[in-house]
């Protein structure tokens, strides 16, 4: 029987964001609220919290089941966290955890692959067979799809984007290693940058955008003063994105995709560091591959619920044995 519903968790390191969500998309009723700064427990418990007041007044019959999203490296045949940077969640058994109490099929996977899901079934992504998503927000995540079909590698742990090496022995990256794409354009990065250049005199506009509170800065602070028009916080986020096209060049040599879409809450939110990254692309990717499109992401805040969503339907569907 296909089912009307399912509901969609995107669990992000401030906030975690939730959904009850039709077939063909449409979020009927949502649920946001901050991540607890706790344990592990404190998260799960707000996970099933959202779920639960989600679920009030539907009927167990009209849902295919829950997906949840994590900032997480997730083994997707154990259904297991292997590595989690920004939650206190590595090895714990979330799935089981909230089955116990939801009573509701659960599937968990990385938010990034989540994201891709979403943007490939509902929007900038949709009718595109080989795509690359990379997630811009407290980390940087991403998925890829590979001939219309989520790729994730021999265990799930496929598509760690933001932990590719884009400079030997660069900056340390929250993971531990060095270098690593999230070094330089997650928001505690950019953060940093922002900072450095707040405590100058011609960093008054980012300044401005903290309330004049240099510890205060943050990457919102920096883009807000850069879509405003500020030099230096453009010239930081200009940055950004020549490295991010750097780190692309590699993808699209090796993958020739014909699209990727720049989401998460830093990507969607400056157009014109995409456009960077997209020049770079143009200038360095090897011929035949710089047709490549380069677009921000459509669905916003809603890209990981909408995945998760979707992840649920299809899990459903499989083991009723439905086609979509």
């Amino acid at each position: 029987m296909r089912t009307s519903y399912a509901v969609g968790v995107d669990v992000g390191g401030q906030r975690i964001a939730a959904g009850l969500v039709e077939r063909k998309g449409r979020i009927v009723k949502d649920k946001r609220t901050l991540t607890p700064k706790g344990g592990p427990f404190a998260v799960v418990d707000a996970i099933i919290e959202t779920v639960e007041e989600l679920l009030i007044g539907l009927h167990p019959s009209e849902l295919a089941g829950v997906g949840i999203g994590l900032p997480a490296q997730i083994d997707f045949l154990r259904q297991s966290v292997e590595y989690c940077t920004n939650l206190p969640l590595a090895g714990v058994d979330v799935r089981a955890l909230v089955m116990s109490r939801v009573r509701h099929e659960i599937t968990i996977d990385n938010d990034g692959h989540l994201a891709a899901l979403g943007e490939f079934r509902y929007g900038a992504a949709h009718g595109a067979r080989d795509f690359l998503m990379i997630t811009l927000g407290t980390g940087v995540g991403g998925g890829l799809f590979v001939n219309g079909q989520p790729y994730r590698g021999s265990r799930g742990l496929g598509g760690e984007i933001g932990h590719m090496v884009v400079e030997l022995d660069g900056p340390p990256c929250p993971c531990g290693g060095k270098g690593h794409i999230e070094a330089y354009l997650g928001r505690a990065a950019i953060a940093a940058k922002g900072r450095v250049a707040a405590a100058t005199y011609r960093g008054r506009a980012i300044l401005d955008e903290a309330g004049g509170v240099v510890d205060e800065v943050t990457a919102e602070a920096v883009v807000k003063a850069g879509l405003k028009g500020d030099e230096l916080a453009v010239r930081i986020l200009m940055d950004a994105g020549e490295v991010l096209g750097h780190a692309l060049v590699g993808f699209v040599n090796m993958l020739n995709p014909q699209l990727i879409v720049v989401g998460g809450g830093i990507g969607e939110s400056c157009g014109f560091m995409v456009e960077r990254a997209a020049e770079v692309i143009a200038a360095e990717a090897l011929a035949g591959r710089r047709d490549v499109r380069v677009i921000q992401a459509e669905l916003g805040n809603d890209a990981g619920i909408l995945g998760a969503a979707a992840l649920a339907f299809d899990e459903h569907d499989s083991r009723e044995g439905l086609h979509r």
